[in-house]
C-alpha cells in the first residue's frame, strides 16, 4: 500500500469521526435559531463568540476550526479599518434545496459597508448539522444573479 493510500485513508476515517460526532439540529427551524444567534454575536463585535456557538454543530475538524477562528482575528482590525464599526446583523434570506439542503444568508453591518455571511446546513440521518459557512464582502452576491 502506497504512502499516499495510507493518507487518502486516514484523511477519510478522520472525517468521518468528525462527522460522526458533530452534534445535529431538529429542524430547519433550531438551525435558523443558531444561525441568528450567531450572527446576533457577530453583529455585536463578537465574532470570536459567535463563531463558538456554531463549532458543536460544524463538521470540520477542531484544528480547522481553531485555524479559521485565527484567521478571524488577523482580519477584523482590517474590517474594521475599512467598513467602520460593526453596527448589527440582518436576516437576509433563506434558500432550500429539496429536503436536505438548507443555505441562510445574512448582512454583518458596519457602518460603511456590509459583510455577508452564508450558512449551509445539511440533513443527514441524525439531524441537521452545519456543513459549511462562508463569509465575503461582495455586496453583488446579496442580489439574484
Amino acid at each position: 500500500m502506497s504512502l499516499l493510500h495510507r493518507v487518502n485513508i486516514l484523511v477519510l476515517l478522520l472525517a468521518c469521526h468528525t462527522v460522526s460526532f458533530a452534534d445535529t439540529l431538529a429542524s430547519p427551524a433550531d438551525a435558523r435559531r443558531l444561525a441568528d444567534r450567531v450572527m446576533a454575536k457577530v453583529g455585536a463585535g463578537e465574532i470570536e463568540s459567535g463563531l463558538r456557538l456554531g463549532k458543536p454543530f460544524l463538521i470540520i475538524p477542531s484544528s480547522e476550526f481553531e485555524a479559521m477562528i485565527e484567521q478571524v482575528k488577523l482580519q477584523a482590525p482590517m474590517m474594521s479599518q475599512r467598513f467602520g464599526k460593526s453596527i448589527g446583523s440582518e436576516f437576509i434570506r433563506e434558500d432550500k434545496v429539496g429536503e436536505n439542503l438548507l443555505r441562510l444568508t445574512y448582512a454583518h453591518r458596519f457602518e460603511k459597508h456590509p459583510m455577508r455571511w452564508v450558512f449551509y446546513f445539511y440533513r443527514g440521518t441524525n439531524g441537521w448539522v452545519l456543513d459549511t459557512f462562508k463569509t465575503d464582502d461582495d455586496i453583488r452576491l446579496y442580489f439574484p444573479q
